[in-house]
């Protein structure tokens, strides 16, 4: 079995901790080469080449693009740094992955989705989110059930530990950055969503701890296409203690269904558990794998195209916060009339 060769741009903190560890055994096995990696930092560039075994190494990504012929390419860079990574990959028939959030500009995910879509290649976001197995339990439940609202809380905790993440001009804000995988996710349950709706509280300069500059807290409704409505609370102010919480609560006729990653409780009672760690990282690689080896899209589950939404989700939110609550159409914010 030939191995699929991947390229990386971008060998940060999601990259290394995450990506190239969930592919090792793929490594390992023959399956996957790691053909090439790219940073702008040639120190990082150079440690990370030697800790994974990539066979060689670029400053430019066009360089590497151009030179190296891969089968696929992860593109791990913060969002406001996408320029033409895309298209020039779409161009030459690579399959792309893409951590999310794929760009802070609506305009620009619309420009790469017409190119990934022209070119007909595989693509997928990283919404890792989507391949726990307790996410596939409920997902087996919903059908049985008469589902009328969802509820999400993001209660985030802990300081900054990178620059980027920590401004909103950087990042998008915690809504975009960090809570668009619960939106996604709420989106693999649910459906798409047809509208948003939002009011944020805004941080004042000397709030909490530099450099952050996000929002304090995001209440953001959604109404899906389904009829069905969404209600999520994030903050982002519990920076100085070890308290956090994560939930998300599906209400039925009759049915309230909580999900956790290793958990899924339905009217109090524990339905579904495990005691195994789930390495959704690893599941969502093995499944880029097969879908670039056999050229069947069906085998993901978040190509750039089905992404799209997700994106809109979060983007239009920011904008409707910024317009008072505005109500957004994301029908009409994708396609730029908003």
């Amino acid at each position: 079995m030939k191995p699929i060769r991947l390229g990386f741009i971008g060998l940060g903190h999601i990259t290394t901790r995450s990506h190239l560890p969930a592919l090792a055994p793929l490594v390992e096995a023959g399956e996957v080469t790691l053909q090439a990696f790219c940073d702008i930092n040639d120190e990082t560039l150079k440690t990370q080449a030697a800790t994974f075994g990539a066979r060689a190494i670029y400053t430019d990504h066009h360089e590497m693009l151009d030179k190296e012929d891969l089968d696929a390419v992860y593109l791990c860079i913060p969002p406001t740094l996408h320029t033409d990574e895309i298209l020039i990959a779409a161009d030459k028939g690579f399959a792309i992955f893409v951590e999310k959030p794929q760009t802070l500009d609506m305009a620009q995910a619309v420009q790469f989705d017409t190119a990934i879509q022209k070119a007909g290649i595989v693509s997928q976001v990283g919404f890792m989110s989507r391949y726990y197995p307790s996410a596939e339990e409920v997902c087996g439940r919903l059908p049985e059930r008469t589902l009328r609202h969802a509820l999400v809380q993001r209660l985030y905790s802990g300081s900054p530990i990178r620059y980027w993440t920590s401004r909103f001009e950087l990042c998008g804000g915690s809504f975009v950055e960090n809570t668009i995988h619960t939106v996604d996710l709420l989106r693999y349950f649910l459906g798409d969503i047809e509208a948003v709706s939002a009011f944020y509280v805004d941080r004042k300069p000397g709030e909490g701890p530099e450099p952050m500059n996000l929002p304090h807290v995001y209440n953001v409704n959604y109404r899906f296409t389904s009829g069905v409505t969404a209600n999520a609370s994030v903050s982002r102010v519990l920076t100085n203690v070890s308290v956090s919480r994560q939930q998300i609560m599906l209400v039925s006729d009759d049915s309230l269904i909580e999900w956790s990653g290793q958990k899924v409780v339905e009217n109090g009672e524990t339905v579904w558990e495990t005691a195994e760690s789930h390495n959704a990282f690893a599941l969502q690689a093995q499944a880029f794998v097969k879908a670039v080896r056999s050229g069947d899209a069906s085998i993901m589950r978040s190509s750039y195209a089905n992404s799209m939404n997700s994106l809109a989700a979060v983007l239009g939110a920011n904008a409707s916060a910024a317009r008072g609550g505005e109500l957004i159409q994301l029908e009409d914010f994708t396609a730029g009339r908003i």
